[in-house]
């Protein structure tokens, strides 16, 4: 029987996606949720972590992660590595996210802690998040280990993937550096929005709890205090005209992930619209 894969949920869609595609069993390790006020910090639980890399031969990192951003440190960072190493799981470290950083936090690929973990990495990474072209559909792999790149490349070329020339040349613009300067006003803006958007739930929507985002364009809100008769999804899509997404496709029921990469007005008129149907509720 093919082992599992592991994943730290709530997490991206996509990574609940890999048991339908691939056909292996998904292993959870829940992030441990701690609440301050109204503000949502989650933690990685160890125990549980070591528990169920024992059951698995790889482990998906989302970092910075989708959708609490997250920006892991190097110690945990290390941590993770270590426990992989010690039960023989690879790692698949999605990276994508990787300059949409929104303060002083830094970001350290894994791959570069040591070279054996290295060995043990296929690290993943796109322009599309940071300069906006996911149409172009380009991204690539970094794969230190020969064994393991030759491997990969046999699966990819079996599944005849191609990047048109556009999405190559888009993400040698990308990250060439000459789109620095814009990317550093964007980080900027991202920012305002990310604090705006913290300042207005905390003042006008006490009982909804939010993620302080060290990275990404996305926040986690937390409605299980609302007692709301639909899904916040449903609530707010139907009462609100306002679509978020579904905590339900993370692992997380009674949240929803709002993007918050938008122009400050259209961010103002959304959580207006958002307040506005839970004070007719």
């Amino acid at each position: 029987m093919n082992k599992g894969y592991l994943v730290q949920t709530p997490v991206y869609n996509e990574f609940h996606e890999v048991k339908n595609n691939v056909g292996i069993p998904q292993i959870d390790v829940p992030f441990v949720k701690q609440v301050k006020g109204n503000i949502l910090h989650y933690g990685i639980d160890w125990d549980l972590f070591k528990k169920q890399a024992k059951k698995v031969s790889t482990f998906i990192l989302c970092n910075p992660h989708n959708p609490l951003g997250i920006v892991f440190s190097r110690r945990d960072l290390a941590r993770m590595a270590e426990i992989c190493l010690e039960n023989k799981v690879l790692i698949v470290a999605d990276e994508i996210h990787s300059e949409l950083l929104l303060g002083e936090r830094k970001f350290t690929p894994l791959a570069k802690l040591s070279r054996e973990i290295a060995n043990n990495t296929i690290t993943l990474i796109a322009p599309s998040k940071t300069f906006n072209v996911p149409g172009l559909f380009c991204g690539f792999a970094i794969i230190p280990n020969q064994e393991l790149r030759d491997e990969y490349v046999k699966v990819v070329q079996h599944l005849r993937l191609h990047v048109a020339s556009l999405g190559l040349h888009a993400a040698q613009t990308a990250f060439s550096g000459q789109c620095d300067e814009w990317l550093t006003e964007l980080r900027s803006y991202l920012i305002g929005n990310r604090d705006f958007l913290i300042d207005y739930v905390t003042k006008n929507m006490p009982n909804v709890r939010i993620t302080i985002p060290d990275a990404t364009y996305l926040a986690w809100l937390d409605f299980t205090q609302l007692n709301l008769e639909k899904s916040p999804f449903d609530f707010f899509l139907e009462k609100a005209k306002v679509a978020l997404s579904d905590g339900g496709i993370y692992g997380e029921k009674g949240h929803v992930r709002l993007n918050f990469g938008t122009s400050r007005k259209i961010l103002k008129q959304a959580l207006d619209q958002m307040n506005q149907a839970l004070r007719l509720s």
